[in-house]
This record gives C-alpha cells, structure tokens and sequence, in this order.
C-alpha cells in the first residue's frame, strides 16, 4: 500500500472520529422525563423549550438578550414593582433560596411586565432591596412578549392604565432555564425555600449541570 494511500486513509479516520464525537456532543438524547409524583405544580418541560430571540435591557440599562441564559442556571420570576403581595414575598423567598447551604452558583432574574413604571433606575432600588446580585429587566412590552408568551406567562392589566392608578395580574410561576437557554421546568405557588430548592437541584441534578 502506498503511503499516499496510507496517509488517506489515516485522515479519513481521524475525521470520522472527530465527526462522531462532534454528533454525540451535538445529539444528546433526552433522558425520560424527570417526575415529581409526591409534589404538585411542578412542571418539567421534556423536551425542553428554547428561549425565543429577544432583546430587553438590565437594571443597569445593558442589553439583555437570550445569550444572557447561555452558559449557567437561571431561575427567573415574572413580576412588577408595585405588586403588593405575591412579588415581594418571592422574591424574598428567592433570596433565601440563593443563600441556602448546597445551592450551586445561579442565576437569578426578575423580568418586569409592568415597563412603563419599572425603568431601570426603579428596577435597580427593587432588586437590591432583596439581593445586590440579582438581575432585573426591562424593555419594550413587545420584546416582553416575545420571551414571556413561549414560556406561557399570562398578565393583564387592571385599572387606569394612562395614569398609575392599576394592578397587574400575572402568572406567579418560578421558571428554571438551563445553561442552553431552555426551559427546563417551572414551580407554581406555593414558593417556600425548602420547596424551590428541592425541585431546582433536582432538575439541575437530573439534566446536567
């Protein structure tokens, strides 16, 4: 055999090896679904849902785009600044939860649905009152809906809408995206501590990472 041909066939099957573990990292399957049978409103999403393309701003006025999500864990909560009740006592809970013993390094995001009140600056007080780490966003209720929808959040608004005199009805779901930008499961009310991370180490565990 000639050495032409030799060194051929050498390359041949180096790219064919590269090519094969190129596929196993590109296709992975998708494990069975991961079940909560002794915890209700839980959801896992299998196969996950990709987030949609995007593009908002953070509290610091910087973009915040679905490459935000690439890369780390994320647990994220749809809300506004004025909520009386449902949002506060999240995010505190969500606090806690980033402070629990044997709580990985997460990402954690408030998404705004109330943008003509919560600017940045706004945004920025809120957050920090419960945690300086924590990501808020903002932007046009367009680009609110293009993420929001995919991921079923549901709001409305109630009241006088051309002054501040309204409240915001909203889906009051704990979401938790993987680090391919998915979503990979979201927890229903109620959000006590012990509950959330019992089901995000879970899923985190179960999918990787």
């Amino acid at each position: 055999m000639g050495k032409r041909l030799q060194t051929g066939i050498f390359f041949a099957v180096v790219l064919l090896a590269g090519a094969g573990v190129a596929f196993n990292m590109l296709w992975q399957p998708e494990p069975p679904p991961l079940k909560f049978p002794d915890m209700e409103g839980v959801i896992v999403e299998s196969p996950p849902t990709p987030l949609p393309r995007f593009s908002l701003r953070d509290q610091q006025g910087r973009p915040f785009t679905r490459d935000n999500y690439r890369g780390q864990w994320s647990i994220v909560f749809f809300g506004y600044t004025s909520c009386p009740d449902i949002c506060p006592t999240t995010m505190g809970n969500m606090d806690r939860l980033s402070r629990a013993e044997g709580m990985p390094p997460t990402q954690f995001v408030f998404h705004t649905v109330d943008p003509r009140r919560d600017t940045p600056e706004k945004l920025a007080e809120y957050v920090s009152y419960f945690n300086e780490d924590f990501i808020a966003v903002t932007g046009d209720k367009d680009e609110i809906d293009k993420f929001a929808e995919p991921l079923g959040v549901i709001y409305d608004f109630e009241g006088d809408t051309a002054s501040d005199d309204y409240i915001v009805t909203h889906f009051a779901a704990v979401y938790i995206i993987d680090p391919k930008a998915r979503l990979r499961a979201y927890v229903l009310p109620p959000h006590d501590v012990a509950r959330m991370k019992k089901v995000y180490l879970k899923v985190r565990e179960y999918y990787g990472g």
